[in-house]
């Protein structure tokens, strides 16, 4: 503290040795410090033996140049308290020095000074807390600015070009340690945003997996509803018909024969429908052989149309959680439907794998495929293809299929570690 008294009274310059030993005071002070308010602090304590000073700051530069953080030391202005968001460096009072112009400012009475005032500045504090003699200095990391020393006097004129020097020597061998702090809150306000991003997203995606299944829930309720009263009554009413058409002969002209067919129609359609909203072979016998119905069904009377589904994932979908399964299995059935009713095709193949990435479902036929420069739509059955893959974290891609034969591609891939575990992983993680 001699030494600052002495300097304070102006009885001269410290020496070269007396400087290195603060440099060196400085780099252990600070050493091992990962919080910017400490390290500042730690160094204004010893800067005060070179340059006295009542107040230092530190401003860094954020992403696009703008001003991110502000470090005070001595008291606390407007500068710091406003730094919880970032700010246009073109206010600052010391934007030249920021922006690389000027390679340093010095004042004798900066309230006075013109370079520090200018039409929207924040300059408020140099009045406010009398900041009059001000030193200020670069933060430079491989020559490019990260940042801002500034150190200030109550008193005018208080400083001179050797204090302006030894401030640059503190300033550099400071830039590194605030390089690697602001990288490493950026990274951190990063990782948080991701964080919350993830969060949010897990969130919705369990809503909306809650609402689906309430959705499934729903349409086996109305599934056994019209399997228990209105296949029950419209067989009965084909029975009757029967019987009443026997009665008057049971000739094949008779209008009976006619209501009779129209009945037995609208049943069989009706039990499509119901084995639709609730996938009964997929509940009582697993993915591959509702698959192996669903393609059996939709083949059946087409003549010269030919299926077959090849499970290389050794029946991987059945252990996947309820939700997950039913949602992949609608995706394939909208994509066997839309291949049975516009492909033209005489084929659909349907293969289940697993690979590094996670389960992959591919759906293809050998029909028209899609007219170059159409691309398919999010709407109708295609959107709800979509809607069911994002709901359980899967990625849908539709297609041209590539090889002989042309036709359409749908490939659904379960991403490794969502609801299939990699290959080096135990088990499925469960919802």
């Amino acid at each position: 503290m001699a030494m600052a008294a002495e300097q304070e009274a102006g009885a001269g310059w410290p020496d070269d040795s007396a400087v290195t030993f603060r440099l060196l005071a400085i780099s252990r002070a600070i050493a091992g410090l990962t919080d910017g308010d400490a390290i500042l602090q730690a160094l204004a304590a010893e800067i005060r033996h070179l340059i006295p000073h009542q107040h230092l700051d530190i401003a860094l530069l954020g992403p696009e140049s703008q001003l991110q953080h502000v470090y005070e030391a001595g008291m606390k202005t407007l500068w710091s308290r406003g730094s919880s968001r970032q700010r246009p460096t073109a206010r600052s009072p010391i934007r030249t020095v920021l922006w690389g112009i000027d390679p340093f400012l010095l004042t004798a009475d900066a309230p006075a000074d013109d370079r520090f005032h200018f039409d929207g500045a924040d300059d408020e504090p140099i009045f406010t807390h009398n900041l009059r003699s001000r030193i200020h200095v670069p933060l430079r990391v491989q020559g490019e600015v990260i940042g801002a020393v500034s150190i200030s006097a109550h008193r005018p004129d208080a400083y001179g070009e050797k204090d302006v020097a030894c401030a640059r020597q503190c300033a550099d061998l400071i830039a590194p340690y605030f390089w690697a702090l602001s990288r490493g809150e950026q990274a951190q306000r990063a990782a948080v945003a991701e964080g919350e991003a993830r969060a949010r997203e897990s969130l919705l995606r369990q809503g909306a997996l809650r609402l689906t299944e309430g959705m499934e829930r729903e349409r086996q309720r109305i599934a056994m509803d019209l399997h228990d009263q209105t296949l029950a009554d419209l067989a009965r009413i084909a029975r009757s018909l029967a019987r009443l058409r026997e009665e008057r002969g049971g000739r094949a002209d008779d209008p009976l024969a006619a209501v009779e067919r129209d009945v037995i129609a609208c049943l069989n359609d009706l039990r499509g429908v119901v084995e639709d909203l609730k996938p009964g072979v997929l509940n009582l016998f697993g993915f591959g052989e509702a698959v192996e119905a669903l393609l059996s069904g939709q083949c059946a009377g087409r003549e010269g149309r030919r299926w077959w589904i090849d499970d290389r994932a050794d029946g991987a979908v059945d252990r996947l959680p309820d939700t997950v399964r039913t949602a992949l299995y609608r995706i394939t059935q909208e994509a066997v439907n839309n291949a049975v009713r516009h492909s033209l095709g005489t084929e659909i193949a349907v293969v289940i794998e697993s690979a590094d990435d996670g389960l992959v479902i591919a759906i293809r036929d050998d029909g028209v495929g899609i007219p170059a420069g159409s691309p398919c739509r999010a709407t109708g059955g295609v959107g709800h293809m979509k809607t069911r893959a994002e709901l359980v974290g899967a990625r849908l891609s539709i297609g041209s299929a590539e090889g002989a034969g042309g036709g359409t591609l749908v490939r659904v891939l379960l991403p490794a570690g969502a609801w299939w575990p990699s290959r080096t992983g135990d088990a499925p993680c469960e919802s």
